[in-house]
């Protein structure tokens, strides 16, 4: 009777033991599946927090907008600049040129806006900036130090017309604008890097370089070396 206890006994211990040896094994791969499970969702979850990101920007970025067009509409209208895109080097052209004999500059990106100032056609144009809209790509454009807007793209062209006849002299240095085409005339006004000056011809002398005949902001008329400045 002994005997049969002890071998009951020694029955249960040897099920426990095999139970205590499987159940680990179990739960361990079941712990992989879950990890695993939970990291397959995650993946699938990052592109969509990009997307709503993205989309939360836009949206802020039109309230912006908004907000500003509001403001312009309540105190009469006035000069707006809408968010701009961003663009990729050399995607922003340095100089447009008018294409008709009437292209107005707005104060704002659209023809809705004011207008600022009416040109001629073949008028080179400084860029400074660029507005992607719904009605196509709108150029912001620098007249002078206290004047700039905005002209539509389908106005102006980025290529250099055959007969552009310049209107602007600019200085890439400080220049002596002199009283004759050689740097043996004295000068008569000395002038500051990025000066726009009024441009009123071109010759070249017998060593060969091209002189502008320019006039400055004081009335004084002279000539600039070409290699010196920049026309537009």
């Amino acid at each position: 009777m002994k005997k049969k206890f002890l071998a009951t006994i020694g029955a249960v211990l040897g099920l426990s033991l095999l139970i205590s040896i499987n159940i680990p094994t179990s739960t361990k791969a079941d712990s992989n599946l879950l990890l695993a499970s939970v990291e397959w969702v995650q993946t699938q979850l990052n592109p969509i927090q990009t997307k709503v990101t993205s989309l939360e920007k836009q949206v802020a970025e039109q309230k912006v907008l908004i907000e500003q067009l509001q403001k312009a509409v309540a105190e009469g209208g006035g000069v707006v600049t809408p968010p701009t895109t961003p663009t990729v080097p050399g995607d922003l052209p340095s100089v447009v040129y008018t294409t008709t004999n009437s292209v107005k500059m707005h104060s704002g990106a659209s023809r809705d806006y004011k207008v600022l100032a009416t040109f001629g056609a073949n008028k080179g144009l400084t860029v400074i900036d660029q507005h992607k809209s719904a009605s196509g790509v709108w150029y912001r454009v620098e007249i002078s130090a206290t004047v700039k807007g905005w002209v539509f793209s389908g106005d102006v062209s980025t290529t250099k017309p055959t007969d552009y006849i310049p209107t602007n002299v600019i200085t890439k240095q400080a220049v002596n604008v002199r009283k004759g085409a050689t740097t043996n005339y004295a000068s008569i006004e000395l002038v500051a890097k990025g000066t726009s000056l009024k441009y009123l011809g071109s010759f070249k002398n017998a060593s060969g370089e091209t002189w502008y005949n320019v006039q400055t902001a004081k009335g004084n008329k002279g000539w600039v070396l070409s290699t010196l400045t920049e026309v537009k």
